[in-house]
């Protein structure tokens, strides 16, 4: 999904929590301060990303051993601090969560039409 607004990780985490899950594993990033950048625009082809979102999770479900998969990246001008992407993935095993979610961020990365502008 792509949001304007930020997310709550516990309230993603409460959803993704039933009773086959053992492990949900969570990768959280963040706009980062790196020099005199104050934080990020950024800019989505909000239909394709949409739909690159949703083949990466259901590639994921296929390829690795897991229940859930759960994505939100934010648009629009992001300051130092602020969260730019979440990905939950909840499995019966963590080394599942794990991989998946390596696995998924990666992909994101090399696939979702995202771009980051540095805002000085």
């Amino acid at each position: 999904m792509i949001a304007r607004d930020d997310f709550s990780i516990d309230e993603l985490i409460r959803k993704m929590k039933k009773p086959e899950i053992g492990a949900i594993v969570t990768f959280l990033g963040v706009v980062r301060e790196e020099g005199e950048i104050k934080g990020v625009e950024v800019e989505v082809y909000r239909e394709m990303a949409e739909e690159e979102l949703k083949k990466l999770k259901r590639d994921a479900l296929e390829k690795f051993d897991i229940e859930a998969v759960e994505i939100v990246h934010r648009e629009g001008s992001l300051k130092v601090g602020e969260n730019i992407v979440v990905i939950l993935v909840g499995a019966k095993h963590r080394k599942d969560a794990f991989r998946a979610c390596e696995y998924l961020i990666d992909e994101l990365k090399k696939k979702v039409p995202i771009w980051k502008k540095d805002l000085k």
